[in-house]
């Protein structure tokens, strides 16, 4: 066959090469149509609040607990070690013992010598602080001949062990996010955490101890304890309230766990209001009849249209959710509040009498008009 039609050959080779390329490496020929928008009378212009297209890293919440792991890297390197705050140092001379003496580091960096004063030595090796050291004792000494040796390193580091170490859990901290969403951890104070993802945390904690002259110190940040998403749902729903979940939760799910809407809402202009500590709080109308008539034509028939359900947005911690009554249901309590609390409880009235009394007027008009003698109470009332 091949042999017969050779220029068929370089086509189906193309087409096989073709349908092996898109099996690992899948392009979509064109871009998704984008969704018709829902009917929103009062946000037309704003735009929906943020969406959950994809399962997006978790973000840290206030309640949130986390567990700060503490590891000390001992790395072993060829360069030199410099000193550090909290370091502690002896200063030998062979030749005048009497000026021996042990020096910390100070926590601007510097030390305190014998007659010399002070004089940097944070950031600096043992060899380099000797050479200071010779340089400004030579204004006192001829030749002098001193050595530096450290004592205590990383003192830092001691401290910290001492501080993180419990019985149960080692070198570890169990750290609630408090309300300002901040959490505190030695050496490094307060820590705003809250918004960001566990891996944002970590790196921003490693960042912050080695600005706090602790590179050797390298943090794990996990999640222990989850702070429920508190979701308001009030209005023409079955049980109104707070929802806590876990869990992302979408607005269709939160009127669900509030019984869904009663015979009384408006399932066409449910109000979303996200606040998240933003200055000036986002709000949009959500049409959930639509999304619940999402059906489409198909030359199989008719089919669901599962598209629409994007519009269906997951819910932020602290979101309220407003279902409203219907005109209707409006202009019956209005009714309900006016006559029959109102009026009907001042001046009590019965229908049938209502209707008597308009019948009677109406045949005494019917009299006069037709100058004809009407019963006599009626006539008393509206003529001579």
């Amino acid at each position: 066959m091949i042999a017969r039609a050779p220029w068929l050959v370089l086509p189906v080779m193309l087409l096989l090469s073709g349908g092996c390329s898109r099996t690992e490496h899948w392009i979509p020929d064109t871009a998704p149509s984008a969704p018709p928008a829902l009917y929103q009378p009062f946000a037309s212009a704003a735009g929906l609040p943020e969406q959950l297209l994809d399962r997006r890293p978790y973000r840290l919440n206030v309640g949130d607990v986390l567990e700060i792991i503490y590891q000390v890297k001992n790395v072993v390197t060829g360069e030199p070690y410099e000193l550090k705050i909290e370091d502690v140092i002896k200063v030998r001379f062979p030749y005048q013992e009497k000026l021996d003496q042990e020096l910390t580091v100070a926590g601007d960096g510097n030390i305190r010598c014998l007659l010399v004063g002070r004089m940097r030595g944070a950031g600096l090796t043992a060899g380099e602080l000797e050479e200071h050291l010779k340089r400004s004792y030579s204004r006192y000494l001829r030749d002098p001949e001193l050595t530096v040796v450290v004592e205590a390193a990383n003192v830092k580091i001691e401290e910290l062990k001492k501080a993180i170490t419990t019985a149960p859990r080692g070198q570890s901290r169990l750290i609630p996010i408090k309300p300002d969403g901040t959490i505190d951890l030695p050496y490094v104070g307060e820590v705003p955490v809250a918004g960001g993802t566990v891996h944002q945390a970590k790196l921003l904690l490693d960042e912050l101890y080695v600005e706090n002259d602790l590179p050797e110190v390298e943090v794990t940040v996990q999640i222990l304890h989850l702070a429920p998403r508190k979701i308001y749902v009030m209005g023409e729903v079955l049980r109104p309230g707070v929802i806590e979940s876990s869990s992302p939760m979408t607005l269709m799910q939160a009127i669900i766990r509030a019984g869904g809407p009663n015979v009384r809402a408006e399932k066409s202009k449910i109000l979303l209001v996200r606040r998240e500590f933003l200055p000036l709080p986002q709000a949009v109308v959500f049409d959930m009849a639509g999304l619940l008539s999402g059906w489409k034509a198909t030359p199989d028939g008719r089919m669901p249209d599962g598209s629409r359900f994007r519009y269906d947005m997951y819910l932020a911690d602290g979101d309220i959710v407003y279902v409203p009554p219907t005109l209707l249901a409006e202009a019956t309590d209005w009714i309900d509040q006016v006559f029959t609390k109102g009026i009907r409880s001042v001046m009590p009235y019965s229908g049938n009498v209502g209707i008597n009394f308009g019948y009677q007027i109406h045949n005494a008009e019917t009299a006069v008009k037709s100058r004809t003698i009407g019963p006599p109470n009626i006539r008393t009332q509206i003529g001579p």
